[in-house]
C-alpha cells in the first residue's frame, strides 16, 4: 500500500504544479489580451475557474496528506497515548465516511451532467465534476493510509507513507 501511496504523492504534487502553471499562463494571456491587445479571450475567464476548482480539490489532498489542515488538539493532546489514538482512528473513519459520502454524490452528479455544455468552452459538465471526484478520490487514498497508520501506530517520520 505504501508503493500505491507514494505514487499518488508523485501524481498530486506534478498534477498540482501543472494545474497552477495552465492557470497562471491563461490568467496571464487574458491581461496580455485585453490590456495589450485590447481584446479579450472569451474562455478563459472559464477556463481560468475550471482549473481553479481542480487545483483547490487536489490541494485539499495535498494538505490532508501533509496534515496541514486546522486541527484544535489542544486537548487531545492532554489525553494519554491510547485513548489520543483512539480519537485520532475515530477523527480519520469520520473524515472518511464524509469524503467517501461527497466521492459517491460527485459520481452521481458528474453522471447527471454529462450531456449538458459550459457555456464558452462548450465540453460537458462532467469534466468540470471530475475535479471533484478526483480530488475526493485521493482523499479516500490519504484517509486510509492514515487510518493505517493511526490503528497500526507506523509513523513512517510522521506521515501517513
Amino acid at each position: 500500500m505504501s508503493g500505491l501511496l507514494r505514487a499518488v504523492d508523485r501524481i498530486l504534487d506534478g498534477a498540482t504544479l501543472a494545474l497552477l502553471t495552465a492557470l497562471l499562463l491563461v490568467v496571464g494571456a487574458q491581461i496580455f489580451a485585453r490590456y495589450v491587445l485590447n481584446h479579450s479571450l472569451f474562455w478563459s475567464e472559464e477556463l481560468a475557474r475550471y482549473l481553479f476548482i481542480y487545483l483547490v480539490f487536489l490541494g485539499a489532498a495535498i494538505v490532508l496528506r501533509r496534515e496541514g489542515h486546522i486541527q484544535v488538539s489542544f486537548f487531545v493532546e492532554k489525553l494519554p497515548p491510547g485513548p489520543r489514538r483512539g480519537v485520532a482512528v475515530l477523527g480519520d473513519i469520520l473524515l472518511l465516511a464524509f469524503v467517501g459520502i461527497v466521492f459517491w454524490q460527485s459520481i452521481r452528479l458528474a453522471g447527471m451532467v454529462w450531456t449538458v455544455p459550459t457555456a464558452a468552452l462548450l465540453i460537458p459538465w462532467t469534466f468540470v465534476y471530475l475535479g471533484i471526484l478526483l480530488g475526493m478520490a485521493a482523499m479516500v487514498l490519504v484517509m486510509l493510509g492514515a487510518l493505517w497508520r493511526h490503528v497500526t501506530g507506523h509513523t513512517d517520520g510522521g506521515r501517513a507513507w
